[in-house]
């Protein structure tokens, strides 16, 4: 699950695809086939308001404010990278 959350944090299409093929890997546990598929499906969790948001900056520097805020370890850091890293989502759609 660690590994599909990296690849997940990646956002870029190499990631995408290695999760797609582990999904479809039917040697791999049900259970992290499953989890695989619910990362892939939090493309369409990403909201009107994010979209909005990502239109207004570009792919590198939501990369780069993602780099930056992870320099402090913190709860409030982890959620706002999972916040930057729908934006980035929603740029990639």
């Amino acid at each position: 699950k660690s590994l599909l959350l990296l690849l997940w944090y990646a956002q870029t299409e190499t990631a995408d695809k290695a999760i797609g093929r582990f999904i479809a890997d039917t040697t791999k546990s049900s259970l992290a086939r499953a989890y695989g598929t619910e990362i892939l499906e939090r493309k369409t969790k990403v909201g009107i308001s994010q979209r909005a948001q990502a239109l207004l900056t570009t792919e590198e520097s939501l990369r780069q404010k993602r780099r930056e805020r992870m320099k402090a370890i913190s709860d409030e850091a982890l959620i706002e990278l999972n916040e930057l890293t729908f934006l980035l989502m929603a740029k990639r759609r």
